[in-house]
């Protein structure tokens, strides 16, 4: 039953999203984040519903009336130079023997990110007005609130004891992933709901905020509770109501401490009391072998893969305690380079000073103070990606990237606003200066 309700449900979208690329775009970030085929266990399991929805959508964007031309801002150009540089490393690591045995792991990783990166620019093209960024927004937030609401449902049926997990073989799959989303996700559906006027909408935005908080606790991720109290902390200052915010805080860190599960408190102890498990061990010796590698090869690094067996016996400090990178920073620092990493920090840095540039210039045009609760839900949700991926090889997770083009189109957006008034306030000049011969006269 879940196979056809997928199928019918893809597949009724794929006419549309001709003839309605935003449409394809919202079903896409859907499908990107939500991953309904995962929740079957037939032929929509393994079908390849992103290409489903992209190449129609793909199609009619050159058809589109209604699209965004002026997309070229700082971060766009900063994006594409990051993306043409995944190409490079790949193509440097290709004809470096060394790099050899994950050339053909590397040329896949580079085909999915740039899948990621190409609908990013759609994103840019296709979200024209506050309204369709509103629906991304919603799409975006409910997708993983509806996870989060599961993952809440979870632990309630479990007592706590059982991790959350994502959907399997998915982006999300593992418990730390799962919970950098849902930290990302969370102040999108903080602000939502703060600004959200139907009251049915509303109520689902907050259950779904409150139900996510408690999920990210219960994926027993140590690097996820740290990113949650990094998010909830800045949404209470950012809150209209100060003494409520911190007030939720102690409540919720109260109940933590009298009804969390033994094995949720075994698993934080060494977190808190600062001592340094097996996990984290390995997560400090691939920092190294990251840095290690870089030093070798600092332009370009060992392209997408790089984090191999083989490659660690070279390079890390224990060659036999092989890991993925644990970290985005390690993780593009091994791979792409410190050409690559500058070019990463610098496209996160920019992009969340041309937030909160945007959101000062945006009180002062009437009409564009529509525009700053989305400054604030995408700036701290790339706070979350800034400190829960410093400890989650997630460099290249489609949700960041996302985020920078919804920065881009609150530029587009906040400049048609800024003409809009200049010409209403033109046109007022030219009025007053008309009627004053006639009261002359």
């Amino acid at each position: 039953m879940r196979d056809l309700i997928v199928m019918i449900i893809i597949l009724g979208s794929a006419p549309i999203s001709f003839f309605s690329p935003y449409y394809g775009l919202l079903v896409w970030t859907w499908i990107s984040y939500f991953n309904p085929h995962r929740f079957a266990w037939g032929i929509a399991y393994n079908f390849p519903v992103g290409e489903v929805i992209a190449v129609p959508t793909l199609i009619g964007l050159i058809f589109a009336g209604d699209s965004n031309r002026k997309i070229f801002k700082r971060e766009t150009f900063l994006l594409l130079a990051l993306w043409m540089w995944f190409i490079i490393t790949f193509l440097v690591a290709k004809q470096t023997p060394l790099f050899a045995d994950h050339v053909v792991a590397g040329q896949a990783e580079l085909e999915r990110v740039s899948k990621i990166l190409l609908m990013t620019m759609v994103t840019m093209i296709l979200v024209t007005s506050v309204k369709r960024l509103k629906y991304l927004a919603l799409v975006i937030g409910m997708s993983f609130g509806a996870l989060g609401i599961k993952g809440a449902l979870f632990g309630i049926r479990t007592g706590g004891e059982g991790l959350v997990w994502g959907p399997p073989s998915s982006f999300v799959s593992d418990n730390n992933d799962l919970a950098l989303a849902i930290n990302m996700t969370l102040p999108i559906l903080f602000f939502l709901a703060r600004e959200e006027k139907n009251r049915i909408l509303r109520f689902i935005l907050w259950f779904s905020f409150l139900a996510c908080i408690f999920s990210v606790i219960l994926t027993y991720s140590r690097g996820g509770l740290l990113g949650l109290a990094t998010v909830l902390g800045i949404l209470a200052i950012k809150s209209k109501r100060k003494l409520l915010a911190p007030a939720c805080l102690v409540a919720t860190a109260f109940v933590l401490m009298t009804y969390a599960p033994e094995k949720w408190m075994t698993r934080m102890e060494t977190f808190m009391g600062g001592q340094l498990d097996t996990s984290a061990q390995g997560r400090i010796n691939a920092w190294h072998f990251s840095f290690n590698l870089a030093k070798d090869y600092p332009l370009t690094g060992g392209g997408f893969g790089t984090f191999t067996p083989d490659l660690f016996q070279r390079y890390a400090p224990d060659p036999l305690d092989f890991h993925g990178p644990h970290s985005i920073y390690f993780q593009v620092m091994a791979e792409q380079g410190f050409v690559g990493l500058t070019l990463f920090v610098v496209l996160l840095g920019s992009t969340i000073y041309s937030l909160r540039r945007l959101r000062r210039r945006a009180g002062d045009i009437p009409g564009a103070e529509q525009l700053v609760p989305y400054t604030h839900a995408f700036e701290v949700g790339l706070y979350a990606f800034l400190v829960g991926g410093a400890f989650l090889g997630r460099a290249y997770f489609d949700l960041w990237f996302q985020l920078v083009a919804c920065c881009v189109v609150l530029k587009i957006l906040y400049g048609k606003e800024r003409l809009r008034a200049a010409e209403e306030q033109e046109r007022a000049e030219s009025s007053v200066e008309m009627e004053v011969p006639v009261a002359a006269t």
